[in-house]
């Protein structure tokens, strides 16, 4: 009975001993290792680099008075020029707003001269973008013109002033009143423009 008792005891231990012993690795594959820690990956996004400190931004006018405009951005970096705002409309729409001089600032207005190589002159660009796109040269004359006032008004006017008071003048190179022979209009150059008060209209 005695012998029986050690028998067991044995037998016990050795099944005691048997389940402290790590499984071994099935089909062939190695045991993970042991006592690994978890540790917790943190993945940053990359940050947006910082504009420049000196851009700024403005806003394009794309319209016509008549049908009324929408806006778009524009950034832009150091002093505000019109030059800047109508290379931007150009830029935007893709027409090409090549100035035949830069633009005439004085008391109360501007004059804006467009080159003869121009949009304006030659008709729009082939192909056109879709949002911007005009059907006839007389929709394209007038959106570019308004656009171009309108963009200037609202850059250089600051509320609560009205932009209207600025007033934008147009002529050709040369000195001559600004003139469209294709739709047979024109536009005195000692008057402010406004598309409806062309001769011809």
């Amino acid at each position: 009975m005695k012998k029986l008792a050690i028998l067991f005891a044995l037998t016990l231990c050795v099944a005691l001993a048997g389940c402290n012993q790590p499984a071994p690795p099935q089909d062939g594959e190695p045991s993970a290792p042991e006592d690994i820690p978890d540790v917790d990956v943190i993945i940053t996004e990359p940050e947006d680099p910082a504009p420049p400190a000196n851009e700024q931004t403005a806003t394009l006018y794309i319209g016509t008075k008549a049908n009324g405009f929408a806006e778009y951005p524009m950034t832009y970096e150091g002093e505000l020029t019109a030059e800047k705002l109508i290379q931007g409309i150009a830029d935007l729409t893709g027409w090409d707003l090549t100035l035949a001089e830069p633009v005439v600032s004085g008391k109360g207005g501007m004059s804006v001269c467009l080159s003869s190589e121009s949009t304006l002159f030659v008709g729009p660009p082939d192909p056109q973008k879709e949002e911007f796109h005009v059907y006839d040269v007389g929709q394209l004359a007038e959106t570019i013109l308004d656009s171009i006032q309108r963009t200037l008004q609202k850059g250089f006017v600051l509320e609560p002033g009205d932009p209207e008071n600025l007033d934008i003048w147009y002529f050709m190179e040369g000195e001559k009143p600004l003139e469209l022979p294709i739709l047979g209009l024109s536009w005195p150059i000692d008057q402010p423009y406004q598309w409806a008060s062309a001769d011809g209209n």
